[in-house]
Parts: structure tokens; C-alpha cells; sequence
């Protein structure tokens, strides 16, 4: 009888089991009491520890809340490495052009006033071995500087003789230095003509004149005197004004001025409309007139003094000058101007054909040298007007 009793319990209770389980998927019956809340198919947090439902193994895509790590699994909050975000400080291959040269900041040379040029190599830039000022055992003469070369002449127009006439150009120069090697940067500033009889002529340099000119490379080199001063000297430099350099090349001394102003070789510097360069005239004879020309000059600096700090230089000039007028407002001036170097000038004592060359701030440009030429400068030997 007890064992009857037993299997009757076991019995009701799994039937209890079976009526109440909250995962069934099949509708009530309309006599159901059972008062349990289910929860939405899609939320299910069910916690019910029976055998036939808590089966791990199998995960519910609408109801699991696993937190498996599983790579497949796309709720894996590991987080991943954008393609654009390494921080190498490296330039990036390609940021300058194979082969270019700029300047750099290391700082380089005996005094440690220079800077080393930079190449692209690869796409990087790369230091050199090129220093801007390694003066070693010579003066230091690197950096900017302010210059008035001074040109003592007879002068004849027109048959006439103009006596004596003095022509200073004023430069900007920017100098580099190796060792002995000086590379110079000569900016033309201004140039001023004057002569002994300028009532009769007097030619005016426009400024547009010099700015046509713009910047010439100059190569000098010091040397190193018994006495144990150093020495300043630069190898002839001609400049052929007006013409297309193509049509000298690297024969600038064998080429011969054109006449014709129609001669394919001549150029308008000054971008006025006019072939070669524009100067103004007045006086008796000039008229207030202009003409156009082309020029072929030459200068040797030589028997220069660097003075012990490398702050100021002076060196004798010696100069050559042809032109050619192109076209003249004035008849009486179509001839052009004859001037001849004097080795001595008739109106001051002193040298007659020379440079002065000053240290100036680094960065300063034309015009500060030019309003400031009076006090950078020694008094003119003569007085000009």
C-alpha cells in the first residue's frame, strides 16, 4: 500500500511539472489557471534550472545573453586598429621632390654660424656635407653684407668730351663660405652716374634699370698675405646686359654686341615695351630724353683687405664697358656713351675704381641699404649732385 501511495505522488507531481513549465510554446487552454508571466520572445532571461531547458550547449539567438568570447562572435568588444592612425613621426615617403636641395638647421662649421644643406633622398630629406660659413683659418666673411663698387671713367658722347664720370652701384650681398671659398649672392640695389659736365648730359638710371639686373653669383677667395693679414680678390665676372644669355653661353668674352635692335639674341629687361634697358638723359644735349640699350661689361676685384674680424672689406676694381644704343630719342645720342677706365681720378686722391663692403644684420634688404648708405659707407670722394 505505501509503495502505491509513492508512485501516485511521483506521478502528480510530474504532471505538475509539465503543466507549469514556462518554456512551453503552445497556446493556454481556456480552463488554465496558471497565473505565471511570460516573458517576450525576444527578452527571455529565463533562469529555470530543469534539465530539459538549461542545455548550454545550444544558444537561443533571440533569448542568450552568453557572453562567449568565441571570434566568431560578433559582440567581441576587442577593440580594433584603424589603418590611419600610426603615429611614426617619420615623413612620409614623398614629401619632397628626388634630388631637391634646401637649406636645413643643423648647425655646422669651425664657428658653428652655418647651417648644412638638406637633399631629397628617397622622398626624406637628408642632411649634406655642405656647410653655409666654415671659415677654419680664414676670416669669417659668410652671411649679409652691404657693398658700393665705385667706377672712375672719361666719358665722350657725341664727340664731346665729358671729362671725368664716377658710377657706384650699391649691392646686397649674401656670402657663404668654405674655408678660402667665398660664393657670394649680388643683389643690384641702385646705381647713381655722375660726371664733371653734367650741365651738358647727365644719363639717370631708373630704377627699373638695377631690378633688371636682379641678383649675379659671384665666386671669390681669400688669401693669406705675408703679413699675416688676409687678402680679397675675385676672377673676372662679365655680364652681358639685355642679351639671352643662350646666345653667349659659357663664351660671355668672345660675344659681340648686336646692333639691330630686331637681333633675335636681344631681350626687354625692364618690361617696358622697349628691346635691351631703358636709361633717362637730361642736360644741354640729353634733353630730357630716353634710350634703350645693351651692354657688355667686365670686373676683376683684386689686392682686397679683410679686416681682421671679417666685418669690412676694400679691394681695387678693374672694369671694362661696351654698349650698344638701340634706339635714341635724342639724335646726338645715338653713338652711346665712350667710357675708359682713369687709374687715377683728376678730382680726389685715393683709388679711383674700388669696393667697400660692410657687415650688415642678417635679414636686412636693399632698401636699408640704400637709405642707410651715408653712415654705411665712407663720404663719396667727390661731391655729386
Amino acid at each position: 500500500m505505501k509503495k502505491l501511495v509513492v508512485i501516485l505522488a511521483a506521478f502528480v507531481l510530474a504532471l505538475f511539472v509539465v503543466s507549469c513549465g514556462g518554456d512551453s510554446d503552445e497556446p493556454k487552454e481556456g480552463g488554465d489557471t496558471d497565473t505565471s508571466t511570460e516573458e517576450p520572445a525576444d527578452t527571455e532571461t529565463d533562469t529555470n534550472t530543469d534539465t530539459s531547458d538549461s542545455d548550454t550547449g545550444t544558444e537561443n539567438p533571440d533569448t542568450a545573453t552568453d557572453a562567449d568570447t568565441d571570434s566568431d562572435d560578433n559582440t567581441d568588444t576587442t577593440p580594433e586598429e584603424p589603418d590611419d592612425t600610426d603615429t611614426d613621426t617619420k615623413p612620409a615617403a614623398g614629401n619632397c621632390t628626388e634630388g631637391e636641395i634646401r637649406l636645413g638647421e643643423t648647425v655646422c662649421g669651425s664657428t658653428q654660424h652655418g647651417k648644412l644643406y638638406q637633399k631629397c633622398e628617397n622622398g626624406d630629406w637628408e642632411d649634406t656635407e655642405k656647410c653655409t660659413c666654415d671659415p677654419g683659418e680664414y676670416p669669417e666673411v659668410c652671411g649679409y653684407y652691404a657693398q658700393k663698387m665705385w667706377f672712375t671713367s672719361s666719358s665722350k658722347v657725341a664727340t664731346i668730351d665729358l671729362a671725368e664720370g664716377w658710377t657706384r652701384t650699391y649691392f646686397h650681398i649674401v656670402q657663404e663660405q668654405e674655408q678660402d671659398k667665398v660664393h657670394a649672392k649680388a643683389t643690384y640695389c641702385n646705381i647713381k652716374i655722375d660726371n664733371s659736365m653734367s650741365a651738358l648730359l647727365q644719363v639717370i638710371m631708373p630704377q627699373s634699370f638695377a631690378d633688371a639686373l636682379g641678383t649675379a653669383l659671384k665666386e671669390s677667395y681669400i688669401t693669406k698675405n705675408d703679413d699675416n693679414t688676409f687678402g680679397f680678390n675675385q676672377d673676372i665676372f662679365w655680364e652681358i646686359r639685355g642679351i639671352d644669355p643662350a646666345c653667349y653661353g659659357d663664351n660671355p668674352a668672345g660675344y659681340v654686341l648686336p646692333s639691330n635692335s630686331a637681333d633675335p639674341c636681344i631681350q626687354d629687361w625692364d618690361n617696358d615695351g622697349m628691346p635691351g634697358l631703358t636709361v633717362n638723359a637730361k642736360g644741354s644735349i640729353g634733353g630730357n630724353s630716353i634710350m634703350n640699350m645693351i651692354e657688355k661689361s667686365s670686373s676683376i676685384i683684386h689686392d682686397g683687405l679683410i679686416s681682421e674680424d671679417g666685418l669690412k672689406i676694400d679691394a681695387i676694381v678693374s672694369w671694362t664697358d661696351e654698349q650698344k644704343i638701340l634706339y635714341a630719342e635724342n639724335n646726338a645720342l645715338k653713338g652711346g656713351s665712350d667710357n675708359k677706365l682713369k687709374d687715377k681720378s683728376s678730382k680726389f686722391d685715393g683709388p679711383a675704381n674700388f669696393i667697400e663692403q660692410v657687415k650688415i644684420e642678417d635679414g636686412s634688404d636693399c632698401a636699408y641699404i640704400v637709405t642707410n648708405a651715408a653712415t654705411l659707407f665712407s663720404p663719396d670722394p667727390v661731391t655729386l649732385k
